[in-house]
């Protein structure tokens, strides 16, 4: 098993569905997609240059209040997208971790319809960065990575828009990721993340901060990892917009996914694919979720 296949989704990935329709945080959405990491979380690679093709697609059909009932209302998202991700791993080392950066480029497809009123959206979303990703090594099987994620909002945006793919916010988000892998056995990753957002200078909404647990089990058999990936997201911090608390409750968002999973090497890929079925979700649109992978070494 390649260690450095583990290191592909480790940090971030890039929004690709950030709807001014929804609610929780401005249009319900985020600059990193919960449940994106799946079995790449939390294991540095050896030195060298990787990258991490990121297909993905989302459905939904319902909108759910802050108390996660649907909201009576025609309302259907689909969003594909394909997001790159390329890092580099230096043969540096700083307080014991090998030294890394990375850069996120995501394209997106989105298609919204709420009450009759459409819109499709073809472009880029906000690029990320992490200039410093720090990984250790506890062991043969154990590991741990930490990085501040960085989107600039740069991706396509129109406030006049029903949705759209940029957010028009700088996000800054700390992440960690650990894992622990028996390649002739079981294997675990977890990945929290905190978000912290700028205000929307086009709206003066402030979309409060966040936590994303993003996790992945898996048994090794015969080269095959088969297993469940999932996240659990919650809103900690009202949204407000001109200094006053939205709707005197904040919108804050929450919501819980998770699938089955399955990755496998083939020749220098490795191929991951996992469904992650939202059971609910607060101000958010709720619905389905599927991911593939594929992590190369250049």
């Amino acid at each position: 098993m390649k260690n450095w296949a583990y290191a592909a989704a480790l940090l971030c990935a890039a929004s690709f569905a950030n709807m001014n329709t929804a609610q929780a945080t401005e249009g319900g959405g985020n600059s990193y997609p919960p449940g994106a990491s799946i079995y790449l979380a939390g294991a540095m690679p050896p030195p060298g240059e990787y990258i991490l093709f990121q297909p993905n697609y989302y459905t939904a059909g319902q909108l759910n209040d802050s108390s996660g009932n649907k909201i009576p209302l025609d309302f259907s998202v689909q969003s594909v997208s394909q997001t790159f991700r390329g890092f580099l791993v230096t043969p540096y080392q700083f307080l014991g971790a090998q030294v890394a950066a990375q850069v996120i480029l995501p394209v997106v497809d989105l298609h919204a319809e709420v009450a009759g009123q459409k819109t499709n959206k073809l472009g880029f979303g906000d690029i990320g960065f992490s200039p410093v990703l720090l990984g250790w090594h506890f062991g043969p099987n154990l590991t741990l990575v930490f990085g501040t994620d960085i989107f600039t909002p740069v991706g396509q945006y129109n406030v006049n828009s029903l949705a759209n793919i940029g957010r028009n916010v700088w996000s800054f988000q700390p992440t960690f990721g650990l894992a622990y892998i028996d390649p002739q056995g079981w294997q675990a990753q977890i990945s929290p993340r905190f978000a912290f957002n700028t205000t929307n200078d086009a709206t003066h909404y402030h979309s409060g901060a966040d936590f994303d647990l993003d996790f992945a089990v898996a048994r090794n058999i015969g080269g095959w990892r088969l297993g469940v990936s999932g996240y659990y997201y919650v809103q900690y911090q009202d949204d407000t917009q001109n200094g006053l608390t939205v709707d005197g409750d904040g919108h804050r968002g929450q919501a819980f996914a998770v699938g089955p999973a399955i990755s496998h090497d083939i020749g220098p890929l490795q191929a991951t694919f996992t469904w992650q079925h939202e059971f609910m979700a607060d101000n958010r649109a709720q619905g389905e979720n599927l991911w593939m992978q594929l992590g190369l070494r250049l």
